[in-house]
């Protein structure tokens, strides 16, 4: 299959027509995939909310498997695997329960080794990769090992998924998963790809249209206190603390519990919440 019908077929995936930006994309993706990448590339996507950028990996994953190609989606927690599964249609794992051995009962040794890895032709998708810290924790760089992991394994290649404008990793003023720089030293050839034009509920959504305007403030070398927009959207409401209450019981009663998220300052106000 050349690399202009795999792109086809990705596009024929989608549930949507594509954008130029996610037509450019899909033609990238499909060349990294393609046989005659280097074994030591890897392609790093960092997409804005509402771009499409879950969509587009969807499309792939879906693609690589009708073509005999396996791959293997990853995240750093158990709620981004969660989420990341049902988006792609295929399970999901943490990285930590992938590619670490866990000490088993009775084993003296704390310390976590980086498995084997025997998948052959394999291509690592690793959503919220903003996430993965390259920091020494207890013994631990988890970014080079996910890479020591991946490329250890015969034609296995990594896809990180993020996004710049998250939280980096803690400890971090940046995500070094997200940098090309960072990657670089770990002698991998990147690939690197940005859409940020967003589309989904682009007229009606305003989380979509407050989280685009904070994105636009963190570019200025001032950065302000953001001013959230109410009016005229639906999603997004102002209430006050008397109100707040009811307003978590209606959420609780009408969406499953773990549909519904407080987001606080502070780990004291969430345990008084809790």
């Amino acid at each position: 299959m050349t690399v202009e019908e795999f792109a086809t077929q990705v596009i024929g995936n989608l549930p949507f027509e594509p954008t130029g930006q996610q037509t450019k994309l899909i033609a990238a993706l499909s060349r990294f995939c393609s046989r005659n990448a280097s074994p030591r590339s890897i392609f790093l996507l960092n997409g804005y909310a509402g771009t499409g950028k879950t969509s587009v990996t969807s499309a792939l994953v879906k693609t690589l498997k009708q073509v005999g190609i396996n791959s293997v989606l990853l995240a750093p927690t158990g709620r981004a695997a969660k989420v990341f599964s049902n988006f792609a249609g295929k399970p999901a794992y943490t990285i930590h329960r992938k590619i670490y051995h866990q000490p088993g009962i009775g084993d003296t040794s704390s310390v976590m080794t980086v498995c084997e890895n025997r998948h052959t032709d394999t291509f690592f998708i690793v959503d919220e990769a903003s996430m993965i810290s390259s920091a020494s924790d207890n013994g631990i760089n988890i970014l080079e090992d996910l890479i020591q992991y991946v490329y250890t394994g015969d034609g296995c290649r990594l896809i990180l998924l993020g996004d710049t404008a998250q939280l980096p990793p803690v400890g971090m003023t940046e995500s070094p998963a997200m940098s090309k720089n960072e990657l670089h030293k770990y002698g991998l050839l990147v690939t690197q790809a940005t859409i940020t034009e967003t589309v989904r509920q682009q007229q009606h959504s305003g989380i979509l249209y407050n989280a685009t305007s904070i994105r636009k403030q963190m570019r200025q070398e001032c950065l302000t206190a953001p001013i959230l927009t109410v009016s005229p959207f639906t999603d997004v409401k102002a209430i006050d603390s008397e109100t707040l209450e009811d307003a978590l019981q209606t959420a609780y009663s009408s969406s499953e519990a773990d549909e519904t998220i407080l987001i606080t300052r502070s780990n004291r106000r969430a345990t008084d919440f809790n």
